[in-house]
């Protein structure tokens, strides 16, 4: 199979960061040296994946140009979201458009992670598969995952509650090329429906799922990783990271 086409979801203001988002995403915040995104492409890049489409939308030209200071325009297709602040992801992975007969592998930008997460992600043999943590308590917030007695993913959603959960997904998916384009398709029909305008991308990960496709979790434990939504996570993730320094 082909390296997947990369998706980086990046339109956000990161309203609950605020003053520190007041003039840029929450993915150009420094941890470990560096800011969150550009940490994101470093670790893809040295494992090859340089075709990557960014959705941007709040301080996007502030994005682009933090971007190509550092990595080569020719690895980049830039995308705005000019409904960035009354959609959610699903609106801004519809945007990114499915690959053309290649796999997809989808990374929200907000996450800061060790380069075994993605090593363990893409050696998992399963076509369509999900990052998950097991370990630890999942809270109200947090995107939450049901497994079926066979051990796919059966569900996700934060209404889950903790106690039905398997644990938490990180926001970070690969899918085989029919599979993406299963999923895109199924994003503009639902997104064609002002309804679901504001919804995130798992619910067409739900119903894909319901129609018969099988996404498998990869356990992520013993992996740092972690989502970067509000000043407490952003602190962690300092903590956990911070005594990096790119290489």
């Amino acid at each position: 199979m082909p390296d997947p086409r990369v998706v980086l979801l990046a339109a956000g203001c990161g309203s609950r960061l605020r003053p520190l988002t007041d003039d840029r995403p929450k993915c150009l915040l420094e941890v470990g040296g560096e800011p969150i995104i550009v940490r994101a492409v470093r670790l893809l890049a040295a494992r090859g994946l340089t075709a990557i489409t960014v959705v941007d939308g709040f301080a996007g030209q502030r994005l682009r140009a933090a971007l190509l200071a550092r990595f080569p325009t020719a690895w980049f297709r830039f995308v705005r979201n000019e409904s960035w602040a009354d959609t959610n992801n699903a609106w801004s992975l519809r945007l990114a458009g499915a690959p053309a007969a290649e796999p997809l592998l989808l990374l929200d930008s907000d996450i800061v992670f060790e380069p075994g997460v993605l090593d363990r992600l893409l050696a998992d043999p399963h076509p369509n598969r999900l990052a998950l943590r097991r370990e630890g308590a999942c809270g109200p917030e947090e995107m939450k995952a049901r497994l079926s007695p066979a051990g796919a993913v059966a569900a996700l959603g934060k209404e889950i509650p903790p106690e039905d959960a398997a644990g938490e997904s990180l926001g970070l998916e690969v899918f085989a090329p029919e599979a993406a384009e299963r999923l895109f398709a199924t994003l503009d029909r639902r997104l064609g429906s002002p309804e679901n305008r504001n919804e995130f991308y798992e619910a067409s990960f739900v119903e894909l799922i319901a129609s018969g496709l099988a996404l498998w979790p990869v356990d992520m434990a013993g992996l740092r990783c972690i989502e970067v939504d509000t000043p407490e996570d952003l602190a962690r993730a300092r903590a956990l990271f911070d005594g990096e320094r790119p290489r």
